[in-house]
């Protein structure tokens, strides 16, 4: 293992996590789901200033997740290269699916408008035809990135474990995060999105904290 490699990781994850929590403040601050039923069923903006910042750092995040996995790969690798490859696969597809749903913000935030009034308000609103395309896109790429990252984790669990001492106890937690990760696409299951999503963050900055000061140790074969 080269050192360089697990500080740069352990960098980059450090940023995934930094850009992921301005993502997600901004967009709550700059924005609301539309109720179910309403004429309009797109996200309502209500600073486009905040949802435009959300989107550049959902960007930022899956560019910046995609860049971790890559070295991170190389870290872990020589353990188990298949397990590890399959681990740092998932992890790059999710954060290119994360930079896909950033982008697709961006571009709802450059022709809708900005509606105090909430979703009421953009009944009357005729936009381009292709916004409903964009906002799907936004929607499924960011389940799909949220997905593909708690599938990594699970993936990346026996690798951890092989590599004994208390990576183990991190394997474990890794498989628990990820398995959770998976109910994003049960819409009764809000209190769980919320806790898989707040694990997700602390897993990226303790993974990278952990990474940077170069505490991991070479993978047994």
């Amino acid at each position: 293992m080269r050192l360089s490699h697990a500080r740069s990781a352990g960098l980059l994850l450090l940023l995934t996590a930094v850009a992921t929590a301005v993502s997600v403040m901004t967009r709550l601050a700059g924005s609301n789901e539309p109720l179910e039923g309403a004429p309009v069923q797109l996200p309502v903006i209500l600073d486009q200033g905040q949802y435009v910042i959300s989107g550049a750092a959902r960007t930022i995040s899956g560019f910046a997740l995609v860049a971790a996995a890559a070295f991170l790969r190389i870290v872990i690798r020589p353990g188990q290269p298949a397990l590890a490859g399959t681990a740092a696969t998932l992890l790059e597809i999710s954060g290119a699916a994360t930079a896909i749903s950033g982008v697709s913000m961006l571009a709802l935030a450059g022709v809708m408008p900005q509606s105090a009034e909430g979703t009421a308000s953009l009944a009357a609103w005729s936009g381009p035809g292709w916004i409903e395309a964009v906002d799907g896109a936004r929607w499924i790429a960011g389940k799909v990135g949220f997905t593909l990252a708690g599938l990594g984790l699970i993936a990346l669990g026996p690798v951890q474990w092989r590599m004994g001492g208390v990576l183990k106890i991190s394997a474990v937690v890794d498989v628990i995060i990820g398995v959770a990760m998976l109910f994003i696409w049960v819409d009764a299951a809000t209190v769980m999105h919320r806790v898989s999503g707040i694990a997700f963050l602390l897993w990226l900055i303790v993974s990278g904290v952990w990474l940077t000061l170069g505490l991991m140790q070479p993978a047994r074969r």
